[in-house]
């Protein structure tokens, strides 16, 4: 038998080639965890990023429970952002639903956001607003005094109370001037929003409001002076007066009477109209019963200025289904217009004539005519005060007629005369198909 071959050398080679194998798997093992920690980092950068739609890939081994958490996350911060973009667009939808202007400032005063009922209120792109500084945005007054912006502003005020109000006055498109009322909020976050209503309207019904209740106290407090003076006269001297002195002193109670009569009536029918009491009576009503009551009620005011009136009515005269009493007051306002803007010793001419299933009555004066190429205004305690006599009246008289006109389904026209102005009611003349209206 020949030698025996040693055992120790395969051993080794054995164990060699183990070691060799375990270091291969090892390398291998160590490239993997390395592309999945390579790939989990990538994936938390996505995250990070804002990138919410990649998923996390798996890993193996000791990576997996962080794959799984990161993919857990993403899955979170997916459905947190998504319910965060409803609110928003939620609220955002508010925002631009409410009619007052919403916006936002930061410690500086900066507009950071502007909603677009402010935008619109004045009149102004989110460009021209945002980023800026709010007082060179709203230009602000206070009502009668300088800017608020350095010791009233309501804003600064939040910021101690709690919240504050105040109304300016803000300049707008155009350098119009609206009037607002601004509620702030205490800041957060550095963050301060302010609410803006728009009271312009409000403001301008406020003045409206104090100008008329100043005119009517005036109309009211001027012919009861003289009603006043002349009996107090009348009892005090009755004995001694003489029949001229006495018819007079009646005149002037007739005349106060008559405007305080006229003007309440405007403003009864006035109230009716604004409460939506838009019915008539209608029954055959000729012109010149309507002129004649109209007539008797102003011929004081005729008197006292020597005003002649002429009547150009055809006999018969035109005759057509309406309210004879509302239809009175429409004429009594107009020849009372007329007698008010025509000179002394002049003459108003009421005619009327009919036409084409129409009959048209009008009240001319030698008066100065309208200012406007365009005519009257007729809206609601309007005036044309530029050229009102001392006795102005409130604004109703041809709102009162043009509306009872309308109400008896015909029109007012008015312009320039041959002489002055000449206001012309059209209404539909009597016929078969007119009926009754409550």
């Amino acid at each position: 038998m020949g030698p025996a071959v040693p055992l120790v050398p395969a051993a080794i080679c054995a164990a060699a080639a183990a070691a060799v194998f375990a270091v291969v798997e090892l390398a291998r093992r160590t490239r993997r965890r390395r592309r999945a920690l390579r790939a989990l980092t990538a994936a938390a950068r996505r995250l990070a990023g804002g990138d919410r739609l990649t998923p996390v890939p798996s890993a193996p081994g000791h990576a997996a429970p962080l794959a799984a958490a990161l993919e857990t996350l993403r899955g979170r911060l997916a459905a947190l952002e998504e319910d965060v973009r409803r609110r928003e667009a939620e609220a955002r939808a508010i925002i631009d639903g409410v009619a007052e202007g919403v916006f936002a400032v930061d410690r500086e005063r900066r507009v950071t956001f502007a909603s677009p009922s402010l935008l619109r209120l004045l009149g102004r792109r989110e460009s021209e607003v945002v980023g800026r500084f709010c007082g060179d945005v709203f230009h602000p007054r206070a009502a009668g005094g300088p800017s608020p912006c350095d010791e009233q502003c309501p804003i600064l005020h939040a910021r101690f109370r709690g919240a504050a109000r105040a109304t300016e006055f803000a300049e707008g498109a155009g350098g119009a001037r609206r009037a607002l009322v601004l509620t702030s909020a205490a800041p957060v976050g550095g963050l301060q929003v302010q609410v803006a209503r728009d009271e312009s309207d409000i403001e301008g019904a406020r003045r409206l409001r104090d100008a008329v209740l100043a005119n009517i106290s005036h109309e009211f407090r001027t012919p009861l002076a003289a009603q006043r003076a002349s009996i107090e006269l009348l009892l005090a001297r009755l004995p001694e007066l003489s029949a001229d002195e006495t018819g007079r002193l009646l005149l002037s109670l007739q005349r106060g009477t008559l405007r305080l009569t006229r003007l309440i009536d405007n403003l009864l029918e006035s109230v009716r109209i604004e409460a939506g009491e838009t019915g008539v009576r209608r029954r055959p009503t000729g012109v010149d019963e309507v002129v004649e009551e109209a007539l008797e009620m102003t011929r004081p005011l005729l008197d006292q200025k020597r005003q002649r009136v002429a009547l150009r009515i055809p006999d018969p005269a035109p005759t057509f289904l309406g309210d004879g009493p509302r239809l009175a007051q429409v004429f009594v306002n107009l020849i009372a217009n007329a007698n008010k803007f025509a000179p002394e010793g002049t003459e108003i001419e009421i005619g009327a004539a009919e036409a084409r299933g129409e009959v048209r009555i009008w009240v001319e004066d030698e008066g100065p005519g309208f200012p406007d190429a365009e005519g009257p205004s007729f809206e609601r305690f309007r005036r044309a005060e530029e050229d009102e006599p001392e006795q102005a009246g409130v604004g109703l008289g041809l709102y009162i007629a043009k509306s009872i006109v309308e109400r008896h389904g015909g029109r007012v026209a008015a312009g320039g005369g041959t002489r002055g102005a000449r206001v012309c009611i059209i209404l539909p003349a009597e016929g078969p198909d007119a009926g009754s209206d409550r």
